[in-house]
């Protein structure tokens, strides 16, 4: 008799202290659509020195070019976001500059995980 109760007390425990948690919603963050030709050309052109001097068609520093659509697509993800972003371990762009805004990262780091699409 013992037994029984003492089985019927810890199956009691199981049972009543498992509780069903209500699951989480994911939490998404808006995403904002960023353009090519509108937003992210404009800080390469004014930041990367893509009139020539450095990462344009015609001088393509380190072989990478961020003048056209084509070229900055062809740079890894990794390389653009490390070196303006100032990561340890990845040459800080723009060389001999200041950080870009976090605006301006921000808007370079929504266009690649977009897609790097061409608009």
């Amino acid at each position: 008799m013992k037994k029984v109760i003492s089985i019927l007390f810890i199956s009691g425990l199981v049972v009543f202290s498992c509780k069903k948690e209500k699951a989480e919603e994911p939490t998404t963050t808006p995403t904002t659509t960023v353009s090519f030709a509108t937003d992210v050309q404009p800080i390469f052109q004014q930041s990367c020195g893509t009139g020539g001097s450095c990462h344009g068609t015609s001088s393509g520093a380190d072989g990478k070019v961020y003048e056209t659509h084509a070229g900055a697509t062809a740079v890894p993800d990794g390389t653009t976001l490390g070196a303006i972003k100032h990561t340890a371990g990845f040459k800080p762009m723009p060389q001999g500059g200041t950080q870009l805004s976090s605006d301006k990262i921000s808007k370079i780091e929504s266009w690649i995980s977009g897609g790097k699409k061409n608009d």
